[in-house]
């Protein structure tokens, strides 16, 4: 969701709280409510009301489409080389495939959840971890950051700035596969 949508939905949770708010205001009898409302809903208003309504409309239309269009992670990518014959480059989803691959390969690693972000030097990786409760987390942390860094580089030529290793939860207990 862009800034526009999230600005949208900003406004638009405002007038529809305020909306219902007023309305169990005036179901409760509030008599300030009752006459603002009967001097919104006048009859030499009425045009005023519907096109209120016909923005409300449309704005939940815009919203409901923005929370259900899918997003556009495929399309961002990192620049390997760009000569005279064209551009190389790789997508940002592949390298985080590549990272999930080298770390899963680790023993006492239960889950992976890598996010791969360009900067202008290269990439910055963050791998997040579910790790078994024997493993020896700095240990092991520095050597995914070594083995990632080396990997990415030698297969995509692209170099890697930092790993960050971030260990979201120590457990036994498999996670399950949705």
């Amino acid at each position: 969701m862009g800034p526009f949508d999230r600005g949208l939905l900003l406004l638009y949770s405002l007038a529809t709280s305020v909306f219902w708010g007023a309305f169990l205001l005036a179901l409760l009898g509030w008599r300030p409510v009752l006459d603002a409302t009967a001097a919104v809903f006048a009859p030499e208003r009425r045009e005023i009301v519907f096109a209120g309504l016909a923005v409300l409309i449309v704005a939940g239309l815009r919203l409901i489409y923005a929370s259900v269009k899918p997003g556009r992670r495929h399309d961002k990518v990192a620049l390997i080389e760009e000569n005279s014959i064209g551009q190389v480059q790789v997508a940002l989803g592949a390298i985080e495939n590549l990272v999930t691959r080298v770390v899963s390969a680790f023993p006492g690693i239960r889950e992976v959840r890598p996010r791969v972000v360009t900067v202008p030097e290269g990439v910055v990786i963050q791998v997040r971890l579910v790790t078994t409760p024997g493993l020896k987390i700095p240990e092991v942390s520095q050597e995914i950051q070594r083995q990632v860094k080396e990997t990415v580089r030698e297969v995509t030529g692209i170099a890697v700035q930092n790993v960050r290793v971030l260990v979201d939860n120590i457990t036994a207990v498999k996670p399950r596969v949705e």
